[in-house]
């Protein structure tokens, strides 16, 4: 579920299943915008730019036809909105001439999405958190259906999700997150894993369940895993074990190629 970040959420607090969602959370965002299109000034049919689409835009708003240059600047507003930074803002704190350049296509782009009536996959997010935040209406409404949050992988979450998330919860804070600082992967295209470290702050409340023993390895392989990730920085310390036993020794094997290494 790493990918986009699993959501569970449920309103009924009965055995069955009854009134449960389980979704991503940018299929969950989709559910939103349906739901309260209005109060983003979309029409109810609006349309979902792919990535495709969301480049031919671009290209417009760049007056320009390379690929590799309008990729780049599709992958600097992803971070930008991903991080909820307005083009106003992205233009201020731009720091040389190609992300200003950048920032201005960003907020020409903006006005084409809405002109369209469409919106792109960060909208999925960035949206319902703009209509929760300024719509207390809405913002009660979605927290009374979605009365108990479970969220995966949190440490590959992002700012517009982690913000989603806090306002899907409220004051009430009836949610269980799940992440681990050590699988951090998504960095890369804005993911955060200081999310888990946030979570303490903003919930003092928060109790934490170190999930340390392992099913499927043996203590000879944790030994090798817990000394590899004690080099990193930690927000929770954690040590693996098993009831497995030792197992057999950790070989090292040197390969060629990554064909050869398929083959052990």
């Amino acid at each position: 579920s790493g990918n986009l970040n699993d959501v569970g959420v449920t309103n009924d607090c009965s055995a069955n299943t009854r009134g449960l969602l389980i979704s991503t959370f940018h299929a969950l965002g989709v559910q939103m915008l349906r739901k309260d299109h209005a109060l983003a000034g979309l029409k109810s049919t609006f349309t979902i730019m792919d990535s495709s689409d969301s480049a031919s835009l671009l290209q417009d708003a760049l007056g320009i036809s390379d690929r590799c240059t309008i990729r780049q600047a599709q992958s600097q507003i992803s971070l930008w909105k991903n991080a909820l930074i307005s083009p106003t803002a992205a233009f201020n704190q731009a720091s040389d001439e190609d992300q200003a350049q950048i920032a201005k296509a960003y907020a020409t782009y903006a006005r084409q999405l809405q002109a369209y009536q469409a919106v792109d996959f960060d909208d999925l997010i960035g949206l319902p958190v703009k209509i929760l935040t300024e719509h207390s209406a809405a913002r009660e409404r979605w927290q009374n259906r979605l009365r108990y949050v479970l969220v995966d992988e949190v440490q590959d979450t992002n700012a517009t999700q982690y913000a989603l998330l806090k306002l899907m919860v409220g004051a009430t804070a009836m949610f269980t997150a799940v992440g681990d600082d050590d699988q951090a992967i998504y960095g890369w295209r804005g993911a955060t894993v200081e999310n888990l470290g946030d979570l303490a702050r903003d919930y003092p409340l928060l109790k934490v369940i170190k999930l340390e023993q392992n099913y499927r390895s043996t203590n000879n392989i944790l030994q090798a895993a817990n000394s590899l990730i004690a080099h990193n920085p930690k927000l929770h310390a954690k040590h693996l074990w098993s009831e497995h036993g030792m197992g057999d020794p950790i070989a090292l094997l040197a390969t060629e190629h990554e064909d050869a290494e398929a083959e052990l």
